[in-house]
């Protein structure tokens, strides 16, 4: 065989190889900022319900441009992390490791200062509520649509559905993901512009429903508070950057 069709079938593997295992790290999606409405109506409706409906006050807030992960944090992308140094080693099932540590599954089991942890080594950070709101809601969420009322037992790869309006994978369904806020009731006066949520506090926000959700919680404007400190294996996340060029 021809010594140069062997080396350019190698290069080409390891080419493919390097693409595909930095495929889900680097692609990022300009959210271009906007004004919008933030919360709903949906809380209100179902009073009846308010144990686990929390608050989701209709208020105007404005952000500014940003980009987000396109897809959620995988288990491949956070051991590199772990290799370079930076990140804590994951945390397995202790019943069904098979079931969460795939490839490209989201990486679950992480605590929010994990997260953070992860995000900053990237040159990012979490996003806020708000920023995470205004990426999901769109004319076409995109996302999950299980068979069964609690989804498939576990995540899936991410990508596996299709993307939401923004161009972002997952944002309903698969994995709950950390945002920057602690929990509590939205200010509502005036205009909000890229509101940062109270000092302090005891719960994080996440956002966007897991793979055992019920339909009501895979809603973009849906709160669930949960402790920073503790591991999930419904809880992932993305990050997100300013967008540095102006207009």
């Amino acid at each position: 065989m021809n010594l140069s069709k062997i080396l350019f079938g190698f290069t080409f593997c390891v080419v493919l190889i390097f693409f595909t295992s930095n495929l889900y790290a680097s692609e990022k999606v300009l959210v271009k900022g906007g004004l919008f409405e933030m919360g709903s109506h949906y809380c209100e409706e179902e009073q009846n319900n308010s144990d686990w409906c929390n608050d989701e006050t209709m208020h105007k807030v404005q952000v500014d441009s940003f980009w987000m992960d396109k897809f959620e944090v995988t288990n491949e992308n956070y051991r590199k992390c772990f290799v370079a140094g930076v990140c804590e080693p994951e945390v397995l099932h202790e019943d069904r490791p098979g079931d969460f540590n795939k490839r490209n599954q989201p990486v679950v089991f992480t605590t929010w200062k994990e997260a953070s942890i992860y995000c900053n080594w990237r040159g990012g950070r979490l996003p806020t509520e708000a920023e995470w709101e205004y990426a999901a809601k769109v004319e076409k969420p995109g996302g999950a649509h299980w068979d069964q009322p609690y989804g498939v037992g576990s995540p899936v790869a991410v990508g596996s559905f299709e993307p939401n309006s923004n161009g972002l994978y997952d944002m309903m369904g698969n994995v709950y993901e950390w945002t920057r806020d602690w929990y509590g009731s939205y200010q509502t006066k005036g205009i909000q512009k890229n509101p940062l949520g109270p000092e302090k506090g005891e719960s994080k926000v996440v956002r966007g429903g897991s793979w055992d959700s019920l339909g009501h919680y895979l809603r973009a404007s849906d709160r669930v508070a949960k402790d920073p400190n503790l591991r999930y294996s419904g809880v992932g996340f993305r990050c997100v950057k300013p967008n540095l060029k102006k207009g």
